[in-house]
């Protein structure tokens, strides 16, 4: 790599980072999902193991989840405080994908510039600038790239020819690649569920270079055996209850029926180009289509099947809709590369010729206006509990008894446990709950009846303490407030933006 071309894919990364930290720490606290996790953490950093039975969430119930991100992420709490953990170094990672980025497109392309504009795409996608999320998918994303650069390599060193001179030296870069590729897997599959979107790519560039006759050699496919078995022994070791006692709903993670078209949406092309970024969805799509059906690409083969895959199980719901469109938009950030390449080619074919200076600047000014502006608006609007509503939980955490069952959305569940350290009815993490469709509808009944009655009997089967309506509830169930509300029976113990109710009454 040439010196300019280091300091500038450097610089980019270091830009991204700077971006994202400042975003994260501008909007206070994190995406709900991520209080799970935070709490997780932290329970390591106190005891040195994870909370697998928990007695908070649902009440008291076992927890079912790979270990790895949340071990990764307690390691570097021992030197700082965790939050301050939990807004940069998913941040670091995140923007790490630039530099894997840049050396995937260089390895289909062997162009610097083209594969430096795909690094700068996928630093500023939008999709990926949820700047205050503490997830899994924050590990998950950049390891998988990094697999997949790795996989490339071996590929291309072991379909290299090399003089005899040159085997030894073949060798040692082969096992230096298949041993990163071995470690990162192990990990990856200690970190996410959705490692088995990559074990289904790697079968789709197997089918793909079957049906082109393009030879797969046996590295290749010890590789990808090894893989989807390592994989599945490791799911089954974690997960064999929660297939046992669901069923085929374990394929759906459990989700309550009432909210699955939530949580796996159909594909939406208009939300896919925003999230996405116009010009890297249509050029990605446009190299996808001429290297799989008119230039054949092998180079390209391997990523167009994890294109192929990813929308297959988000068309079949296996993967919630922004996770694939995550994944999806990498790719496509990725295969602008050789679109630009192409494009380069065809100025110095035609009578523009004379404007291919002009082509560099105007693509930067481009990408910059449709790629970092939607990119920092979607920080902005990430969907996340406002100051005064976490306010409203530490409040309960101080002013109510320890075994108390308190009533949020079902979004607010983690911010019941993580902030108030008190019993929630629901939260998202679904797997061996066998009552979870009852559980939303019970929690939709209390937010919306107008029946008093209801609420003292929903309140006695669960234990009721307190209820809570904060302004992300009144949004969500389009209310102002409870529509039962009585002083002999719901005392008001907290009125700000947010109100906490106590349940005083019984039903005799």
């Amino acid at each position: 790599m040439k010196k300019r071309v280091k300091w500038t894919l450097l610089s980019l990364f270091i830009i991204v980072v700077i971006i994202r930290i400042i975003l994260a720490f501008l909007t206070p606290g994190f995406t709900y999902e991520s209080y799970f996790h935070l709490r997780q953490v932290d329970h390591i950093t106190k005891t040195g193991f994870l909370n697998y039975n928990d007695d908070l969430s649902y009440g008291g119930r076992t927890l079912i989840f790979l270990p790895f991100f949340h071990y990764f992420m307690a390691f570097f709490s021992l030197f700082l405080p965790l939050t301050i953990v939990a807004k940069i170094l998913p941040n670091i990672l995140m923007a790490s994908i630039t530099l894997t980025t840049y050396h995937i497109s260089h390895s289909i392309t062997n162009d610097e510039n083209s594969s430096l504009l795909s690094a700068f795409i996928v630093g500023f996608l939008p999709i990926l600038f949820s700047t205050n999320s503490f997830t899994v998918e924050t590990l998950f994303l950049p390891i998988t790239f990094f697999i997949i650069y790795v996989f490339m390599n071996i590929k291309r060193n072991t379909n290299n020819s090399f003089g005899k001179s040159n085997s030894l030296w073949l060798t040692i870069k082969r096992k230096k690649y298949l041993y990163l590729y071995i470690i990162s897997f192990l990990i990856l599959s200690l970190t996410s569920t959705l490692t088995f979107l990559l074990i289904i790519g790697f079968g789709i560039y197997m089918l793909l270079s079957l049906m082109e006759n393009k030879k797969i050699n046996k590295e290749e496919l010890e590789i990808i055996i090894f893989s989807l078995f390592f994989f599945l022994w490791v799911q089954f070791i974690f997960y064999k209850n929660s297939l046992l006692q669901e069923g085929f709903s374990f394929f759906w993670q459990n989700v309550p029926s009432g909210i699955i078209t939530e949580y796996f949406p159909k594909v939406s092309i208009i939300e896919a180009l925003v999230l996405v970024s116009t010009i890297p969805f249509l050029t990605g799509i446009f190299v996808a289509y001429r290297s799989l059906f008119k230039l054949k690409n092998k180079k390209s083969f391997l990523l167009i099947s994890f294109v192929i895959s990813t929308t297959l199980l988000a068309w079949l719901r296996l993967i919630r809709f922004k996770q694939s469109l995550a994944f999806f938009g990498i790719i496509l950030g990725i295969l602008f590369a050789p679109f630009y390449l192409e494009m380069e080619k065809y100025f110095q074919k035609t009578k523009l010729f004379k404007f291919k200076e002009f082509i560099l600047p105007i693509t930067i000014i481009l990408l910059l206006l449709s790629t970092t502006i939607p990119a920092i608006n979607a920080s902005l609007k990430q969907d996340t509990p406002t100051e005064e509503e976490i306010g409203a939980f530490k409040w309960l955490n101080e002013n109510t008894p320890t075994d108390s069952k308190i009533l949020g959305t079902l979004e607010e569940g983690h911010l019941i446990t993580y902030y108030s350290k008190r019993k929630n009815i629901m939260d998202d993490q679904f797997r061996l709950i066998d009552d979870v469709d009852k559980r939303l509808k019970d929690i939709n009944s209390l937010f919306t009846t107008h029946f008093q009655t209801q609420v003292l009997s929903l309140s006695e089967d669960y234990n009721l303490k307190y209820l809570v309506l904060t302004p992300s509830a009144k949004k969500k169930y389009n209310i102002t407030e409870f529509n039962y509300l009585s002083k002999q029976c719901f005392g008001l113990i907290y009125d700000k933006e947010t109100k906490i109710y106590e349940v005083k009454c019984e039903l005799k």
